[in-house]
């Protein structure tokens, strides 16, 4: 390399493939030289704010422009403040390069790394992951990704999945999106082009992203691709440019891949003061106020599409489910492996009562029996109390009130409303 040659210099370190079937995935550890730190994640502290625990915010900016807002909860399972932040920055030909580069198809991830090196080299200097996965064009909460508020308001996708039964989190993986284009912006043409590509078999080229916050992803560029994913109810495929976790000591670190598997990286030293993320903003700095991107009254397909597709609490229970198809006895299997979880196998269900071609009704009444484990049961009577007019369902609700004799049975009550 000329001396002169400032350009930065990215490293590969490790690679990995996640093999769940409702978390595939390849990743790259690597290593960035000479970033230039246009592309960033920044903290603030709001000094007005009289609780510690609320007065940090996190912002991902793009040559000083801020893409989304997080108010921090200052708790790993409490729910963050999100808002919209001004648009990306026209005056960014990296990231229009880089988009241009993996719309041509590639062969392995390292070759697409090595297209997205204008935006790579906006990074910081230090260690990220490049993820291909699929991703959710919603919000983590059953929204469609581009219909949300530009204020601050509670993101589900911000915070890890709790199970009380297990005393553990859910798996953490970032799989819904949050928008950073206008939603004036909005193409019909292009979504519609997109969606003749899908119906023709052909997948489309990935979406770019900066991941944020557990579950959440920053949308840099594809839009319009998620758009019609969303609509042709598939998910997203995207390269996901995120930060590692790393633990260890000396020179014996193991990074934390976004499956939380954990692989020892030999010959990996970092020194101390570089595991803190490195916020370029001061902590005294006040927190940039949220854009007016959004606002735009969307069509009810969108909304009826995004609803398909699995919440935070179902995306972490697909991740522990084993098998390539989701059906009843691969649902019981897992309730059995979980020990009794209240939250695991009912979310799955809930899941999978929704998805085209389910005999919801069959379903609901196959888990709706004694033998079932409550959660599962509860879940079960709900899906039968939203199918109304049903003389089959009447019947087993009718039965079911006639033999329970205690009125506080949660059961009780889910029936006793069916004909409200």
């Amino acid at each position: 390399m000329a001396l002169w040659d400032l350009s930065p210099k990215i490293t590969i370190l490790a690679r990995h493939t996640t093999k769940r079937p409702y978390f595939s995935g390849e990743h790259l550890f690597f290593r960035v030289k000479g970033g230039t730190g246009a592309l960033r994640m920044e903290m603030s502290r709001d000094p007005t704010c009289a609780d510690p625990m609320l007065d940090t915010y996190q912002t991902l900016t793009l040559n000083g422009t801020p893409l989304a807002l997080i108010q921090a909860s200052g708790c790993p399972t409490c729910q963050s403040l999100l808002a919209a932040g001004h648009g990306l920055p026209v005056d960014c030909p990296q990231l229009r390069q880089a988009a241009d580069a993996i719309a041509a198809p590639f062969d392995h991830l390292e070759e697409a790394l090595e297209r997205l090196a204008p935006v790579t080299g906006l990074l910081p200097s230090g260690y990220f992951i490049l993820s291909l996965v699929d991703c959710y064009p919603t919000d983590g909460s059953g929204h469609f990704f581009w219909d949300i508020p530009n204020g601050f308001t509670l993101s589900p996708a911000t915070a890890q999945t709790f199970d009380p039964e297990t005393y553990s989190v859910l798996p953490v993986f970032p799989r819904f999106l949050h928008p950073t284009q206008p939603a004036a912006k909005h193409d019909p043409r292009r979504v519609e082009e997109y969606r003749r590509q899908l119906r023709a078999g052909k997948r489309l080229s990935p979406a770019l992203c900066h991941a944020a916050f557990e579950y959440l992803s920053i949308l840099l560029d594809g839009h319009h691709r998620a758009c019609a994913c969303a609509l042709e109810g598939v998910p997203v495929p995207c390269l996901i440019l995120s930060s590692p976790r790393f633990l260890g000591k000396d020179g014996d670190w193991k990074v934390i891949w976004p499956d939380e598997e954990r692989e020892t990286v030999p010959g990996l030293s970092i020194p101390l003061e570089k595991m803190r993320r490195c916020w370029s903003a001061p902590p005294s700095a006040p927190p940039p106020t949220p854009g007016e991107l959004f606002g735009r009254r969307w069509e009810p397909d969108y909304q009826k599409a995004a609803a398909l597709f699995p919440d935070v609490v179902e995306a972490g229970a697909l991740a522990l489910y084993g098998r390539d198809a989701l059906d009843a006895e691969g649902i019981q299997e897992l309730q059995d492996r979980e020990q009794q979880s209240a939250l695991v196998s009912p979310a799955l269900l809930r899941y999978f009562l929704r998805q085209p071609g389910t005999d919801a009704k069959r379903l609901a009444l196959s888990f709706a029996r004694p033998w079932a484990p409550l959660p599962l049961r509860t879940e079960a009577f709900r899906a039968l109390s939203a199918i109304k007019g049903n003389p089959e369902i009447e019947d087993f609700f009718v039965d079911y009130l006639v033999g329970c004799d205690d009125r506080d049975d949660p059961l009780r009550r889910i029936a006793d409303r069916y004909w409200d």
